[in-house]
């Protein structure tokens, strides 16, 4: 399928092409982006690139959590009534995926209550604001989110299956520690295990997260501003200076060449495979530095959120 849209200076003949129907997958040029009516653009770039299924795929389920923590923390009320509609449908999909696999009750609990805060900051003497009809539509898909997420009941371990966590190893405990990413996972697993809750004060746990989120020179001059304070004193500091470091198992790209957006897992059907000119051109380029990924702060400033 190919759509063609206005042209402007920058994407002369630029065009929207998708590779299979069933996919779903839309192909969105950088100034096309920018250049649709309104903020209907994100609740078609979001259908388009499947969004909603793609909640159910555990590499792109993090990228979409962190897309809609964006959203309904600081962009939900500059959205569209459609766009709306689509990011609690996303919300729905991913209290259900959430139910399904036990996991990331966290990011579903945090999302629920920005919802929720949203919605009680948009009434007026007892009445929201805008259409009272899409608002009624809000009120009963957060009720079946709620629904679903109070309905979610973690299945615990048999007691009898060997190894038990208090079984295994110190250092296999620490080994777990430090494969977290995420310092409210090791404050989490801190406050369920008391083994964990010893481990979590070691300086190294939190040296090492240091180490993963920060540049050597952030390190440097977080410490040197904060001399003798401990790692987890400089990992604070420093998470608010700089930010943590975001890393996602899949994520939307662009492509430099036809200037369209895509999954990285799935590609696209690029003008440099139907081009013999343009593939001489690039002969001696490197072609994985054509795909810039784009994470979810950038996916939003092309719709000027």
């Amino acid at each position: 399928m190919s759509i063609s849209f206005r042209s402007s200076p920058v994407t002369k003949g630029l065009k929207i092409e998708t590779r299979h129907e069933l996919l779903m997958l839309s192909l969105f040029g950088w100034e096309l982006l920018q250049k649709i009516a309104g903020f209907n653009g994100l609740s078609d770039a979001l259908k388009r690139l499947d969004f909603l299924s793609a909640v159910h795929d555990r590499r792109r389920f993090n990228y979409i959590v962190r897309l809609l923590d964006l959203l309904v923390s600081h962009r939900m009320g500059g959205l569209s009534g459609c766009a709306q509609r689509v990011l609690f449908n996303m919300l729905e999909e991913v209290a259900l995926e959430v139910s399904l696999s036990q996991q990331q009750t966290g990011k579903l609990r945090r999302l629920i209550e920005r919802v929720r805060a949203f919605s009680a900051g948009c009434c007026w003497g007892g009445r929201p604001l805008g259409s009272v009809i899409l608002w009624e539509k809000h009120k009963a898909a957060l009720e079946r989110i709620l629904q679903i997420a109070s309905s979610i009941t973690i299945t615990q371990p048999d007691e009898e299956q060997q190894p038990q966590w208090s079984d295994l190893p110190t250092e296999c405990r620490r080994e777990v520690l430090l494969r977290l990413s995420d310092p409210r996972d090791i404050e989490a697993s801190s406050e369920a295990c008391e083994h964990l809750a010893i481990l979590a004060q070691e300086q190294r746990i939190w040296r090492e997260l240091a180490q993963y989120h920060f540049t050597p020179q952030q390190i440097t001059t977080t410490r040197q501003h904060n001399p003798g304070k401990d790692w987890k004193t400089i990992f604070t500091i420093a998470r608010r200076s700089f930010g943590l470091r975001e890393e996602y198992a899949e994520i939307i790209q662009l492509c430099r060449n036809c200037r369209c957006l895509f999954w990285r897992s799935l590609g696209h059907p690029c003008i440099v495979d139907q081009d013999p000119a343009f593939q001489k051109k690039l002969a001696d380029v490197d072609r994985a530095s054509l795909h810039v990924p784009i994470p979810p702060q950038t996916f939003l400033k092309f719709f000027s959120l």
